[in-house]
């Protein structure tokens, strides 16, 4: 793998020269500058803390919003559910209790019906983390951009998307060992959505719903057994070393779209120069939070490898099980689509091949797909340090960000 520049940090400037974007300069530029009133926008995330993968992120991208503005923008941040909730965050952005605010729609199926059905797409992943993260990625970050029932729907809770991201699969994290379907039978599997739910039960498991809040003490007293997460919870996150040392590396579905929006009031009163360079921040956004994936992935790996404080247990009879129940959910997707989405399953197909033509731009840069081998999951987590995905990023920018700024 050949490591590449990493963009995180870039300047207001700097991020428009990467982009190949320029916008008006002396007098008219200024104009809409000394119009802007001063404001500050409140920014809430229940997910964690300025630390974290998506708080690094929004925070480089809140600096660049303020730089750019000569300081007329700037920002409270609200971490770890300190002003809404998961379940509260898009009323509470539609409302103004908070300007900008994390969304994952699968948690509100019954307000957001698009946006939950999109992450049954989260299926059709390959496992291989570099190629879930970035084609994956980048392919939810276009359709939530782009996808006017999706925007649509948004729109009328009064936010506007600014980006999303894709994680990479879900794995079973878990108190006790599990190996065969024998010993999944019956174990409870936090799982929150229809395509991670539907995973556990062809195991033999029971989806049980716990808050996000609840599921290190929840881990720990027994109250379940395993976690339906992404293993970089093991090092970022809840940190669930101590409480789940027992990994279990079946592929289920990454979670799709995890998505940042803004009060849509706030939005619309931004002149057109402003709202172009915030759509740029937010692709520079999701890249960073791709690249900081592979970064927190590659310390969960580090663990995972070591095999002292993690035990990685043989999923060889039970790959094969939600390998063919997750084609299975992708098949019937279709059928289980909102009277929003007219043609769902040309929405489908033309899904799975902008992950394919994402994918193949990362085979382009050396980046093979990962097979799903005991052997080959530790290569591929020992190799994710050395990942760089600025070209990557850069083939973004150049073939869909013009496209959103029209």
């Amino acid at each position: 793998m050949t490591h590449t520049t990493n963009w995180t940090g870039l300047s207001a400037a700097t991020l428009l020269a990467v982009s190949g974007m320029t916008f008006a300069t002396g007098a008219q530029a200024q104009d809409w500058l000394d119009n802007l009133e001063p404001m500050t926008l409140k920014l809430a995330d229940f997910s964690g803390n300025q630390d974290a993968n998506f708080g690094k992120a929004m925070v480089a991208w809140e600096d660049s919003i303020t730089e750019f503005t000569d300081g007329k923008i700037t920002f409270e941040n609200y971490w770890s559910s300190s002003l809404l909730g998961a379940l509260d965050t898009l009323s509470g952005v539609g409302d103004g209790v908070a300007d900008i605010g994390l969304i994952i729609p699968s948690y509100m199926p019954q307000e957001l019906p698009v946006g939950s059905w999109l992450f049954g797409m989260g299926a059709a992943l390959s496992g291989s983390t570099v190629h879930d993260v970035a084609a994956g990625g980048a392919t939810a970050l276009e359709t939530v951009l782009t996808f006017e029932p999706l925007t649509e729907e948004y729109a009328r809770h009064n936010v506007k998307v600014l980006q999303a991201t894709a994680t990479p699969a879900y794995n079973l994290l878990c108190n006790t060992p599990i190996s065969s379907p024998e010993e999944a039978e019956g174990k409870r599997a936090r799982a929150i959505g229809a395509v991670w739910s539907q995973s556990a039960e062809a195991l033999g498991m029971t989806p049980v719903s716990i808050a996000w809040g609840e599921a290190y003490e929840g881990l720990q007293r027994g109250v379940f057994d395993c976690m339906v997460i992404n293993p970089n919870q093991y090092a970022d996150g809840l940190v669930l070393k101590d409480v789940a040392p027992e990994f279990v590396p079946v592929t289920m579905a990454q979670l799709q779209a995890s998505t940042w929006v803004m009060n849509l009031d706030v939005w619309n009163d931004f002149p057109k120069e402003l709202q172009d360079f915030i759509t740029q921040a937010n692709v520079k956004a999701a890249y960073d939070i791709w690249a900081g994936y592979m970064d927190i992935e590659a310390k969960a790996g580090e663990l995972i490898a070591a095999g002292e404080e993690i035990h990685t247990n043989d999923v060889s009879t039970l790959e094969p099980i939600v390998k063919e129940q997750r084609a299975a959910y992708v098949a019937g997707l279709a059928d289980t689509a909102p009277d929003a989405v007219e043609n769902p399953q040309a929405f489908v197909d033309d899904y799975q091949a902008r992950i394919d033509y994402w994918t193949e731009a990362l085979v382009a840069e050396g980046y093979d797909v990962a097979e799903r081998t005991p052997e080959a999951i530790l290569e591929a987590f020992a190799g994710l340090s050395e990942v760089g995905l600025s070209g990557f990023y850069e083939k973004f920018n150049a073939e869909v960000t013009p496209q959103l700024m029209k």
